[in-house]
């Protein structure tokens, strides 16, 4: 079964969802720190791809904790194609950028606006609710986050 994801940008206030009209993909995200790195490489799967998940700084010591995010914290995720050449598995060309910022002004998403970018940059339309929430809710006592802290 193939599950698509539909992208809907939330700063345009509908209800307690605030819409971001133009949303901005962090351009330094890839200096900020790396903290996991998955791969899915099933193409059905919706969430296809080799994932890095980078963290804001002023974020890491939240991540580190599993909670306490200020305002304005964030996480970008760029998702690869699953490129496998002489027995290695590695990421291939980018796909998409996917970014979690805390705004507690987000009621209906808890308190964090997610968006997702092409891999030029661009936004996508996303469906925050259902492309983004509805699996992130899980992880409530976390303050929806999955990434957790690895200690080296």
């Amino acid at each position: 079964m193939k599950t698509s994801l539909r992208f809907v940008i939330p700063l345009i206030t509908i209800g307690t969802l605030a819409i971001a009209k133009d949303p901005e993909l962090p351009a330094n995200y890839r200096s900020w720190q790396h903290v996991k790195s998955m791969v899915i490489p099933d193409k059905q799967h919706g969430l296809y791809g080799f994932h890095h998940v980078y963290v804001e700084p002023k974020a890491l010591k939240a991540l580190q904790a599993g909670k306490g995010y200020p305002e304005g914290a964030q996480f970008a995720v760029p998702f690869y194609d699953v490129k496998e050449e002489g027995g290695a598995t590695h990421a291939g060309e980018l796909r998409m950028v996917v970014t979690m910022k805390r705004d507690k002004a987000q009621k209906e998403t808890g308190g964090w606006l997610f968006s997702a970018f092409d891999g030029e940059g661009k936004p996508k339309t996303l469906d925050v609710k259902t492309g983004c929430f509805t699996c992130h809710e899980a992880k409530k006592d976390r303050e929806y986050v999955f990434t957790e802290w690895a200690p080296k």
